[in-house]
């Protein structure tokens, strides 16, 4: 297999319910695959793991990886089982009065793997 000389800019990582698995992709859409046995205890210990297994599988450190990525996806099934469950913790959103919509509002000026809302809709 060629050897890849660039380094990722785009880290995926997938908690799922027994392993984490990461993708890193450079801009040439090479990719390197990392897996980790999930930590439910301290989700943080399986990212970082997982994570680190790609950044091996690509040839380089843990701080590396992360120095030079542009996106940084994380997704994990424990924070939806505990909310479809309603096992978790009670809370509440505190907001001004007369500016609640504005939670609503806000989610339309976030990026979307690095491209702005317009840039999205020219992408496809």
């Amino acid at each position: 297999m060629d050897q890849i000389t660039t380094n990722p800019i785009v880290i995926g990582i997938d908690a799922g319910g027994t392993m984490t698995d990461t993708i890193l992709v450079d801009q040439d859409g090479h990719f390197k695959i990392g897996k980790s046995a999930t930590t439910p205890k301290n989700e943080a210990e399986g990212f970082l793991a997982s994570a680190e297994d790609a950044a091996v599988a690509w040839g380089i450190s843990l701080q590396d990886l992360f120095s030079g990525v542009n996106v940084v996806l994380y997704s994990g099934t424990g924070m939806l089982n505990t909310l479809l469950s309603r096992t978790g913790r009670k809370l509440g959103l505190i907001t001004t009065k007369g500016l609640e919509d504005m939670i609503l509002m806000g989610r339309g000026l976030q990026a979307w793997a690095d491209y702005s809302y317009a840039d999205r809709l020219h992408a496809v």
